[in-house]
Parts: C-alpha cells; structure tokens; sequence
C-alpha cells in the first residue's frame, strides 16, 4: 500500500466522521422547525376558533332577542293571550330560539315573563322580558329585559 492509498483512506475515514457528526444536527434543526410548525398550526387553530366562538355567541343572543321581539308581537295582536305550558320553537336564520311564556303565575297578575333561548351551534344565550298589560286600555309596557345566566 503507498503513501496515496494510505492518504485516501485517511481523507475518507475524516470525511465519513464529520458526516456523523452533521447528522445529529440536521436532524436536531430538523426536528426543531416541525414543532414550530405543529405548535404554529395549534395556535392558528385556536385563535380561530376563539373568533368563532365569540361570534357564535353574539348570534345565539340575537337568536334570544328575536324569540323576545316575538312573543312581544303575539301578546301586542291578542292582549288575552294565553300561552301554552310548553315553549315553541322558532327559527332565526340557521339559529333555533326556544320561547317560554308565562301569564300571570310566574310575575303577578296581567304580567307575561318571556324566557327566549337562543342557540347557535354549541352556544347558548337566554333573555328574560317582563311585560305588563292593563286590561281598561289594552297598553302593553315592556318593564324588564335582562340577559340571565343558563344552569
């Protein structure tokens, strides 16, 4: 073996070396940039959906102000209104409203309690309007409209 053989083995003995030890780098770097990218897709995910939740919130509680404004209109056409025990369900765009309405038993006499529950999607948001009628005129006065919390 001559001196140039002996050179060639030394210079690829050294050469195979480093490559060892730029593996555990590349692959530490490597390693490093696909958490970034899983922490950074979590996070995008998140924030979207906190966005999402908020407005799907506010929708529900449109929904509940909708379900309010319409038993209101029921009780302003028949002042002897005289509601179901079981609420109905109405519609407001791709939101449900429960409305329950209660007469005289829930707030006094000639007083009508409306408990509107809106749902979008997974929220829910529930209004409580007291309303009042005189019987001599036939006034319909709206004396509370309040947001309560759902148990």
């Amino acid at each position: 073996m001559g001196f140039i053989d002996c050179m060639n083995k030394f210079y690829n003995r050294i050469s195979l070396q480093r490559g060892f030890a730029s593996l555990p780098v590349i692959l530490l770097i490597g390693g490093m940039l696909v958490e970034i990218g899983i922490a950074g897709a979590f996070i995008s995910y998140f924030l979207s959906q906190s966005g999402l939740g908020i407005r799907l919130s506010q929708d529900a509680l449109a929904a509940a102000q909708a379900g309010v404004e319409d038993a209101l209109i029921r009780i302003v056409r028949d002042k002897n209104f005289n509601p179901s025990p079981n609420p109905y369900t109405i519609t407001v765009g791709n939101n449900s409203v429960q409305v329950a309405v209660c007469k005289d038993t829930c707030v006094g006499s000639n007083k009508f309690q409306i408990d509107s529950l809106g749902i979008a999607f997974n929220k829910q948001r529930k209004i409580r309007a007291i309303i009042s009628v005189n019987n001599l005129t036939g006034e319909v006065k709206l004396e509370s409209e309040n947001e309560i919390t759902i148990q």
